[in-house]
């Protein structure tokens, strides 16, 4: 018996036989198997399973107690068989049954609709969740997500398929009456920095430019998403390093604070991320969709005040 498990459905299916008829003769008469064949079938289930299942001494044969316990088991997995072999066969291909998308909370907030109008087009079921890109990568990985749409496109795994959705330039945030000078060195001179939660990819990275800048702020305010990091800003609390959907995202745009140039080439990735050959056309579909929209609406309102940031986003 190769299967792992002790079983296969055909086995399950001659074992409730036998157990429905207690004869091997007549069970191999409705299976199309000889009684030998069956007899040997029973004897491999038994050895694997460790368990006499069926009292052989008497005549029909009798079912034992662990053989009634495995019958009401292979009723159930028989029938949920046959209910899949049916549907399978009645199966519209073109609709996936289910697809859960895990992504970061800027991308819903910016494209959120057009995004979940896809998923309903194209699918019998989906179920969306946001949160911390490296909790998505670990649930893609786990199988836990079909889909991520994330700064964390998994690099070191061969076995996933990629779609590059956006590239943008982290920006010095400061409030809108700042007056001062306009270098990162200077402005943290002036004002407290508000650090992302170290436990976000976005805030591992921004940790990562601060060391490779040689400045060093003092930790005194560290918040976990992007509207509290920008509505401090917008507060007066201080100063951040972010990026443009960031502040498109956090619902305040960029009327309250002020974006700087950061320059050093330091920017960040947005990509969507799926397991190969699973999904058919769906996740290039959303790729699309969400470049589209991204280029309509975001690209547009930054570049209405910030046209310097235009060369640095790309949408591809």
């Amino acid at each position: 018996m190769s299967s792992s498990f002790g079983f296969d459905l055909r086995t399950l299916e001659a074992f409730v036989q036998i157990a429905e008829t207690g004869n091997l003769t007549l069970a191999g008469q409705r299976l199309g198997m000889s009684q030998s064949s069956l007899s040997q079938l029973l004897t491999n289930l038994e050895a694997e399973m460790r368990v006499e299942l069926m009292d052989r001494s008497v005549r029909p044969m009798e079912i034992t107690t662990a053989g009634r316990y495995l019958y009401d088991r292979a009723q159930s997995l028989l029938q949920e068989a046959r209910l899949t072999s049916q549907k399978m066969r009645k199966a519209d291909y073109k609709l996936l049954r289910h697809v859960k998308i895990a992504l970061v909370d800027s991308i819903i907030t910016a494209v959120g609709k057009p995004l979940i109008d896809v998923l309903r087009r194209r699918t019998q079921s989906w179920a969306a969740i946001t949160g911390q890109s490296h909790l998505h990568a670990h649930m893609l990985l786990s199988r836990q997500a079909d889909i991520i749409i994330s700064d964390d496109p998994l690099a070191d795994h061969s076995d996933l398929d990629r779609h590059r959705i956006l590239k943008e330039p982290f920006v010095l945030a400061v409030p809108n009456d700042y007056r001062g000078p306009k270098t990162l060195a200077e402005v943290l001179q002036r004002l407290d920095f508000i650090r992302y939660s170290t436990s976000s990819l976005i805030g591992q990275d921004v940790e990562r430019f601060l060391r490779l800048a040689r400045q060093e702020p003092p930790l005194r305010l560290q918040l976990d998403n992007s509207f509290a990091v920008v509505a401090a800003v917008a507060s007066n609390i201080g100063c951040t390093i972010t990026t443009p959907l960031c502040l498109f995202q956090s619902g305040i745009r960029q009327h309250q604070v002020t974006l700087l140039p950061l320059g050093h080439g330091f920017a960040r990735e947005i990509t969507l991320t799926t397991r190969k050959d699973e999904l058919g056309d769906l996740p290039g579909m959303i790729a699309r969709d969400c470049r589209h929209i991204l280029q309509k609406s975001f690209v547009a309102e930054i570049g209405a005040e910030y046209g310097w940031l235009l060369p640095q986003i790309k949408v591809e």
